[in-house]
């Protein structure tokens, strides 16, 4: 993917610090945040006054490709529910190096668990394209937990869907090699952000190839290799710089 649009993404910690201070506060709209937790599957068994509670409560916030939502270290004091765009969830060594753990979409809740265990983020979010989402307050969150038991479920729900998809993927990266890991994050990807081709699905979503072998947990240059592998095998193809899965791999089952 030399010179394709993958590598010409903006990522990063320095470009999401730099962006971090263009926050846009949007006029909140109780009901059609009503209408929007209703619509997801975290929320879709809260009665009327809970969805009512939380709708009210929330803020909309929109941040910009490459922005945080929140850093690895900060105090937990809010969680977001993501209601357009995506963002990828990553990890800072000691050393510096990134490790990334998810990307995640529409519908999904990101930072609950700092509000539970009152302890610093485990984990950096980061915008990978403009992506708006609900803010909710730890004060908040644990008021709803204390009158809504269905609320509590469902966040237990999430947790553990959650931490099944991490055990899931820790699995992969050390059974797995590299191109194959790699075809099954593609095809996750796809699913989150693909677009219909007459031969595939196109990963809409642009990455660098930094960014791919943090997600497979491996180098860039290997990524390269694998992607070349797969092209060979007719798996995958790149039109202009953007990852094709050939149909035959649409229903790869990760």
């Amino acid at each position: 993917m030399m010179g394709t649009r993958l590598q010409l993404a903006c990522t990063g910690q320095a470009a999401s610090v730099l962006n971090q201070g263009y926050r846009v506060h949007m006029a909140d709209n109780p009901v059609k945040q009503m209408r929007f937790l209703r619509s997801i599957p975290l929320f879709s068994d809260l009665n009327d006054d809970m969805l009512r509670f939380l709708a009210e409560e929330a803020h909309n916030r929109i941040f910009q490709e490459g922005e945080l939502v929140f850093f690895q270290g900060d105090p937990g004091r809010t969680c977001h529910i993501i209601t357009k765009g995506r963002v990828r969830v990553f990890v800072q060594g000691e050393d510096g190096r990134e490790l990334a753990i998810s990307i995640l979409g529409p519908g999904e809740i990101v930072g609950e668990m700092a509000l539970f265990e009152d302890l610093p983020r485990s984990a950096s979010i980061e915008a990978v394209e403009e992506t708006h989402t609900l803010e909710l307050y730890q004060e908040t969150v644990l008021r709803g937990v204390q009158r809504s038991p269905q609320l509590a479920l469902s966040l237990l729900r999430a947790l553990s869907s959650r931490l099944r998809s991490t055990t899931e993927d820790a699995e992969g990266l050390a059974s797995l090699p590299v191109s194959e890991r790699l075809i099954r994050r593609l095809h996750r990807l796809a699913q989150w952000a693909g677009r219909p081709e007459p031969d595939g699905i196109r990963i809409a979503l642009p990455m660098t190839q930094q960014e791919l072998a943090a997600l497979v947990g491996t180098s860039r240059e290997s990524v390269n290799r694998a992607l070349v592998r797969l092209r060979q095998q007719g798996r995958v193809r790149l039109d202009d710089g953007w990852i094709v899965l050939i149909s035959e791999d649409v229903g790869f089952d990760d």
